[in-house]
């Protein structure tokens, strides 16, 4: 099956997504402003450290983001991609000045994003203890403790 036999709202949803993962894909300071090509203006954009409201506090929150990292990249592993839901499975590999003294850190995480035309909900997924606790001295050693203990491997 090519683009022409899909409905013409699958083949948009196909093109958004695409675009949002590049986004992603080429996540720098720089690019941030090209976020009015992928999100609404009144995004609701959710992880587990914050909720952002619009497209000027979503810029803000990246732009933090994106000038603390020494590294990014992220790899996509999986989607499915409907007419107006999305869900992406992605790893990410970062590094960060004060984390684990700016090594590389590797974390898998979900993205499921709602759009019409542009994207107006994102909500990623992921272990904040595999993307900060668990790289930081005093919360590293009690999450991995912690963590050994739910296991029931003391």
């Amino acid at each position: 099956m090519d683009a022409n036999d899909l409905p013409s709202s699958h083949v948009g949803a196909q093109i958004l997504m695409q675009r949002l993962k590049t986004f992603y894909e080429k996540f720098t300071v720089e690019s941030i402003g090209q976020i009015n090509s992928v999100y609404t203006q009144d995004v609701e954009f959710r992880d587990p450290v914050h909720l952002v409201n619009g497209s000027l506090a979503l810029k803000h929150y990246l732009r933090g983001m994106a000038g603390s990292l020494r590294h990014y990249s992220i790899r996509y592993l999986d989607e499915q991609i409907g007419d107006q839901t999305a869900y992406f499975t992605w790893e990410l590999d970062y590094s960060h000045g004060a984390v684990k003294r700016g090594e590389m850190i590797t974390v898998r995480g979900m993205t499921h994003v709602k759009f019409t035309a542009k994207v107006f909900y994102h909500e990623d997924s992921y272990d904040m203890g595999a993307l900060l606790y668990d790289h930081l001295p005093v919360l590293g050693a009690a999450t991995r403790g912690l963590r050994k203990r739910m296991a029931g491997t003391h």
